[in-house]
């Protein structure tokens, strides 16, 4: 990595990174122009240096910051895994780690993009991976899983600690095995409201069962 610390926390300056709900992606207020935005989240955005198109940089939200040290001792404990960005460093509110091409799961809907069972296989083989050295991979979810040639990774790991079992990546197993391969149709794409109204509706009930249904009544409205 040859971006140096100093210019590093130099830039990191003129980021703003602001949580108006704990429950949806944070806003992007500010960050420098020699930087772009490639991904939001529910706690931090993450950032591609033009310069250093090798990195992204995580930064956290102020009420977040907290995560960066939780995280950084998750990708140190992954260690090198295919599966997942290589770990570089931290400060007190962002992590540096390896820029991963690819399209989220997310987006490759939103686009029409076919998603191959491959990126399952490849998922589940990074959860076991995972679990194998102690960790208890939680909140899988479209956004944090990257296709790209054909294959899946994981990206953001922050979940990765906790004690609790989360069952959405089994969830939207079953979605894409019951759903997904009768219902997807080549270059057409799932309209952003479908999407959103499922995830807000995942998010407020947590029921397998509602989900089943919801997922029954947009297959009839569009096939």
């Amino acid at each position: 990595m040859e971006l140096s610390a100093e210019q590093l926390n130099e830039w990191i300056k003129g980021v703003r990174v602001r949580s108006v709900n704990p429950r949806d992606p944070v806003h992007v207020i500010s960050h420098p122009d020699s930087w772009r935005v490639i991904g939001v989240g529910n706690s931090a955005a993450v950032f591609q240096p033009k310069d250093h198109p090798e990195l992204a940089v995580k930064v956290f939200a102020e009420t977040f910051e907290h995560i960066a040290t939780q995280e950084a001792g998750i990708y140190e404990q992954l260690g090198q895994s295919d599966y997942f960005p290589k770990y570089y460093g931290r400060g007190d509110n962002y992590l540096v780690i390896q820029f991963r091409p690819g399209r989220n799961l997310y987006d490759c809907l939103l686009q029409g993009t076919e998603i191959p069972e491959q990126v399952i296989h490849d998922v589940d083989t990074a959860i076991g991976y995972a679990r194998d050295i102690g960790l208890n991979p939680a909140d899988i979810h479209l956004k944090n899983v990257l296709l790209h040639e054909g294959r899946g990774y994981l990206v953001d790991v922050s979940d990765y600690g906790k004690v609790d079992e989360c069952a959405r990546w089994e969830t939207l197993k079953k979605a894409y095995y019951d759903y997904y391969r009768d219902m997807y149709v080549p270059g057409m794409p799932v309209p952003s409201w479908v999407l959103e109204t499922i995830r807000k509706w995942y998010k407020a009930t947590e029921g397998e069962s509602n989900i089943a249904a919801f997922a029954e009544r947009i297959k009839r409205m569009f096939f």
